[in-house]
């Protein structure tokens, strides 16, 4: 998912929406490259969901294979 690999930016910004139903917000912000801005944002009204989404972004980030070292 993510264009780049090993550094990736993701935000959370939480509130509750008073007389709401389901008066929890959460909003997600990713970015691949901090120079370039957000590349997506999502609004959640669930915990679980929250988690997901973390887990998700946690998942899609692709960790650089170690430098083969030759003698």
């Amino acid at each position: 998912m993510l264009d780049t690999a090993g550094t990736a930016l993701l935000t959370i910004r939480v509130w509750c929406e008073e007389g709401s139903e389901h008066p929890l917000r959460a909003e997600i912000k990713v970015a691949d490259d901090v120079a370039s801005g957000f590349r997506s944002t999502l609004t959640f009204v669930n915990a679980e969901a929250v988690v997901a989404a973390v887990r998700d972004f946690l998942d899609s980030v692709t960790c650089p294979a170690a430098p083969l070292i030759l003698p």
